[in-house]
């Protein structure tokens, strides 16, 4: 299990080791099925037109898309 300070050092290490995506995108760390993710940001942007949109699920397996760590969600007792 990490501590907040682990998982903010992995996400770090992670974004500062795979910037960019191969198709010229940022990348961008996201929380999804309890696990953070370093993923291609065309991937889940919501501007762009539908071509853009089409495109990027077609050429979706040459984003990047990798997992950095697992994090449980947030007691909410605990967070209050």
């Amino acid at each position: 299990m990490f501590d907040h300070t682990d998982i903010v050092d992995l996400i770090e290490r992670a974004s500062t080791a795979r910037p960019t995506c191969p198709c010229g995108w940022h990348t961008t760390a996201v929380w999804r099925d309890g696990a953070v993710w370093l993923e291609c940001a065309s991937l889940t942007a919501a501007d762009g037109g539908l071509l853009r949109r089409f495109v990027s699920t077609l050429t979706g397996p040459t984003h990047v898309h990798m997992r950095i760590a697992d994090v449980p969600a947030a007691d909410p007792a605990i967070a209050a």
